[in-house]
């Protein structure tokens, strides 16, 4: 539209020129005077070089040179009719013609969270709906071939539009599945399933998800120092468990080793009860009497014999004399 104005009004300009001119020329003829002549032929000379310049603004208008990673988008009276892949193209002069960037693109939240001290952020609610702050980054490229589709049905502002509503509403709808205790030890899962919903509500627009990553998860001040004061109190109660098992194992050694001497001793007994009884079962007169000579000194002689008590060995020979 603009290309059109302006040759619109620099062909007026070069026609009210060149007829002018010539008029002045035509006069100077009849009347000799030189000065008109000279104006019409500077009239003509402008209307020249108008002429020119708008030929060369046309041809330098219909030259796009469109950078690697971008697609050219032609438009027709505000309306997009074509695209233009990387390079040097060649559009009419009355087309308009934008760039779109079709590389990787590095998409972070344009919002803010608690009262605008975390940039950058997300809001979310866990499932006791204590307040969840998101730090996440999205990379994400658009097909080039689908661009213009894109740019057509959505418009240029797409991140806006359709990106950035998702990524918040998919990350509330998965935190609010966990307790705030639950959600660091959850971040993969959560990562990947905002992922996944990602890729598939932004495919019908020709938008690939080539990651997300989340860059923290944050917590109110009185929140965290609860968790804390928690964690303190449990390590605590644990440190106090630990403390009464030692003691209960010690108790259970000393019991054991209790049992293990007063067992020793039963057996100990039981073995000398044993032996007395075999030794008792064993004993009889003849034995006695045998054990007896057996601890008579060697220079003994005669030995008194109590009488009434049977003898079956004769002292005599126990002596070393024969029986007279």
């Amino acid at each position: 539209m603009i290309w059109i104005v302006s040759v619109v009004v620099i062909a007026i300009i070069i026609a009210a020129c060149w007829k002018v001119g010539g008029m002045m020329m035509k006069e100077g003829d009849k009347t000799a005077e030189e000065d008109a002549k000279i104006a019409g032929i500077v009239l003509k000379v402008v209307a020249g070089i108008l002429l020119i310049v708008a030929v060369l603004g046309t041809a330098f208008a219909s030259i796009k040179q469109v950078p690697a990673g971008h697609v050219g988008l032609v438009y027709t009276f505000n309306n997009i009719t074509g695209q233009r892949d990387a390079g040097i193209q060649l559009v009419a002069p009355w087309q308009g013609f934008k760039l779109a960037d079709v590389r990787i693109q590095k998409v972070r939240p344009a919002t803010t969270c608690f009262d605008g001290q975390i940039e950058e952020c997300l809001e979310a609610f866990s499932k006791e709906t204590q307040d969840v702050f998101i730090v996440a980054t999205v990379n994400l490229s658009v097909n080039k071939g689908d661009v213009q589709d894109l740019y057509r049905n959505v418009g240029s502002d797409y991140l806006e539009k359709i990106v950035r509503p998702r990524v918040l509403q998919i990350f509330k709808d998965e935190t609010v599945k966990y307790t705030s205790v639950e959600i660091a030890p959850n971040r993969e899962t959560i990562r990947a399933v905002v992922r996944e919903r990602l890729s598939k509500e932004l495919a019908p627009y020709s938008i690939t998800v080539n990651d997300l990553l989340i860059d923290n998860f944050d917590f109110r001040p009185e929140f965290k120092q609860a968790i804390e004061a928690k964690q303190i109190a449990t390590q605590e109660a644990l440190k106090q468990q630990e403390l009464v098992a030692a003691e209960a194992a010690k108790a259970r050694q000393v019991a054991a080793t209790a049992l293990g001497a007063a067992e020793k001793l039963r057996i100990e007994a039981q073995g000398q009860a044993d032996a007395n009884r075999l030794i008792a079962e064993s004993i009889s007169p003849q034995l006695i009497q045998w054990q007896a000579i057996q601890r008579l000194a060697g220079n003994v002689e005669i030995a008194l014999i109590p009488s009434g008590n049977g003898i079956i060995i004769d002292p005599a020979a126990l002596l070393g004399r024969a029986t007279p």
